[in-house]
């Protein structure tokens, strides 16, 4: 009896417990599906709505001709999403057939998409857009396509180093890639896509929704000519050979206007391959080093003595051929030979130390650290590429009773090779300093043109009657004296040899020189101005005339030949039966890499033709192409250079 009675109590008791529980089940789905609606809704959304970025397409690197140097290009990439690939053997054979792929790679793929616990995975990261329209048709379920922006140098190691390069993930760069980043790098756009609880996209398709347009980068315009700037890193590469040098700069600039056409070192390095190089290939060595000028630096210790009336151009100075050369307090400074008379400009000529130090002895050292900071030595020059280096100059309070003498010869100075051809530009300027300027414009998305060209007046640094002096003595050096392997055929050159001994710890090396030549041409209304720096050439030849000198004559040859006013003043013979040279094409090489057929090309369509398709050409005579190697069709060399034979009897010799 007393069981019968407590059953019911229990059941009560259940039924009670029931009641509340589904009281509170339902009053809790009230409360999320109607009073808390809206804020359930926009928690599910911020859980599972995701907010990505859409990539702008960078901006196009442009030389003064419009060519293109550097390009982002978009080109699709093909992923999947296992969790919901049907067939895992069967899809991969399908994507293998299209994209030309073997067994073995057919086969990694059906593993990967056989992994249902995996929602991404990359089936070809790069691929054609035939190849991914024809994986579209296919309808295969879980694989998707997309389209990723791409940094290409379509040029390969031409001006690498004024370029610089941009890496995948756009976090590291240099050159004009890293200066002119803000510009070119765009606005990106939004988009939404939907993820799951392991915060991995659910929708992989396509189906996304777009939130924001992303808005393309700037294009930057350069003063670069490619040309000129493949005709000076040819000439390296094979100064490079020649010299056995441990490094080569070349810069080419208008000396009027400090525009940049060429700026070139070896070793040099592929953008497209950046991560194959090590630093030292990498970096722009023309901005970036530093070194004692040497001699060139008697440029300005000549400077100085004309214009602030110390000497006269036609002074002579005795150089101490007996003696063999000048104490100077408790050194002996000598020359590279003994010369007796000599006048300022026979000085120049020959290079005598003597006569420098004898020049420096009439002005003040006050004098000459005043017009050593006008000549913007110790500074920046302003130039629009990253990590330029400001140089060595030490304040006249820190010079010792020597440093005058010193200085005349270009020591006790460190330059970088743009500082001393922009201060030996002010000679070929009628005395003006000039600001070198890489970056001419830039254009925008929308059509806006920004001009950067520097606008700021000139300062005179000398007067122009001892600029047109310094011109005619300059002159000399290349006529009559250390820099004979400079002149340039039918056209007048001025300009300055340099060697230093290398310091090596706080010692001079006897064995070891940075040689160099600075000059311009053509000598009536100088439109070029080209230093060349050789750092420690092995071999008997060390000094600039030997060795920095040939250099400049053959990038100035080129440069002749290139500049359409200058090869029709000197009469240079054109390929009658062609039309201009730069309409010109050959065939480009296959993907498979094959050389390309020269046959019949005259020297500046042969060296055009190889700029475009980075090659290094090793000429034997002139005129037109008659022989090649590798021939027509043979697969292109891993060091990317051709042997070519030059004949005059060719269609009347010549050069197109």
């Amino acid at each position: 009896m007393k069981e019968d009675r407590i059953f019911p109590i229990r059941m009560n008791l259940l039924l009670v417990f029931l009641l509340l529980w589904g009281s509170v089940i339902v009053y809790r789905l009230i409360d999320l599906q109607i009073m808390r609606h809206e804020e359930m809704v926009a928690r599910a959304a911020n859980l599972h709505n995701h907010e990505e970025s859409i990539p702008a397409l960078r901006g196009e690197i442009l030389d003064t001709n419009h060519k293109t140097l550097a390009i982002s290009q978009e080109e699709p990439y093909i992923f999947a999403d296992p969790a919901v690939v049907e067939d895992p053997e069967a899809t991969a054979k399908a994507l293998a057939d299209v994209l030309g792929k073997n067994r073995a790679w057919a086969n990694r793929k059906a593993e990967e998409l056989s992994n249902k616990k995996r929602r991404f995975t990359y089936i070809a990261k790069r691929t054609s857009e035939a190849k991914a329209r024809h994986i579209a048709q296919l309808g295969l379920r879980g694989i998707h396509i997309r389209k990723k922006s791409w940094r290409n140098y379509p040029n390969g190691w031409l001006g690498s180093h004024v370029l610089g390069f941009t890496s995948v993930d756009g976090k590291v760069k240099e050159g004009i890639e890293s200066q002119f980043d803000e510009v070119m790098r765009g606005t990106p756009g939004k988009r939404e896509v939907l993820r799951d609880g392991r915060k991995q996209n659910i929708t992989l398709g396509g189906e996304d929704t777009v939130i924001q347009e992303p808005v393309n980068g700037a294009s930057v315009q350069l003063t670069l000519d490619a040309n000129i700037q493949f005709f000076a890193e040819s000439a390296l590469r094979r100064a490079l050979k020649r010299t056995k040098a441990k490094n080569i700069t070349a810069i080419v600039m208008n000396p009027r206007t400090g525009a940049i056409l060429a700026m070139a070192n070896v070793p040099d390095f592929d953008p497209n391959r950046y991560g194959q190089f090590k630093a030292f290939a990498r970096k722009n060595r023309a901005v970036v080093d530093v070194y004692e000028p040497a001699s060139a630096f008697k440029i300005v210790t000549v400077a100085v003595g004309l214009d602030s009336g110390a000497i006269r151009i036609e002074d002579v100075f005795d150089c101490e051929k007996r003696r063999g050369g000048i104490q100077v307090y408790d050194k002996f400074i000598r020359d590279h030979k003994p010369f007796g008379l000599l006048s300022v400009k026979e000085i120049l000529w020959h290079s005598s130390n003597v006569g420098a130090i004898k020049v420096s002895q009439r002005f003040s050292p006050e004098t000459f650290a005043e017009y050593i900071q006008r000549f913007g030595f110790g500074e920046r020059t302003g130039i629009d590429l990253p990590a330029e280096s400001n140089g060595i100059r030490r304040p006249l309070g820190e010079w010792t009773k020597v440093s005058s003498s010193f200085l005349s010869l270009g020591h006790e100075i460190s330059v970088t090779p743009l500082q001393m051809l922009r201060a030996a530009s002010v000679v070929a300027n009628e005395g003006r300093l000039v600001t070198p300027y890489i970056v001419q414009r830039i254009v925008f998305p929308d059509g806006r043109v920004e001009e950067l060209a520097p606008q700021e007046p000139q300062p005179q640094v000398i007067r122009p009657e001892t600029a047109a002096k310094l011109v005619h003595a300059l002159r000399g050096v290349v006529e009559e004296g250390t820099a004979k392997a400079a002149a340039l055929e039918g056209v007048g050159v001025f300009g300055k040899t340099g060697t230093a001994q290398r310091l090596q710890g706080s010692r001079y090396s006897r064995k070891s020189f940075n040689s160099s030549f600075v000059g311009f041409f053509p000598e009536e209304n100088p439109r070029y101005g080209m230093m060349v720096v050789v750092h420690d050439p092995k071999g008997r030849k060390k000094h600039g005339g030997e060795v920095a000198a040939p250099i400049f004559s053959e990038i100035g040859s080129q440069i002749v030949i290139y500049d359409k006013e200058l090869s029709s003043r000197n009469k240079i013979p054109v390929y009658a039966g062609t039309p201009d040279w730069l309409a010109r094409e050959v065939t480009p090489p296959p993907e498979n890499g094959q050389m390309p057929d020269f046959q019949g090309l005259g020297l500046r369509n042969l060296l055009y033709q190889c700029g475009l398709l980075d090659l290094i050409a090793d000429i034997q005579g002139s005129g037109r192409v008659i022989s090649q190697w590798p021939a027509p069709g043979e697969p292109i060399p891993e060091n990317r250079t051709c042997k070519l034979r030059l004949s005059p009897g060719l269609q009347g010799g010549g050069s197109d």
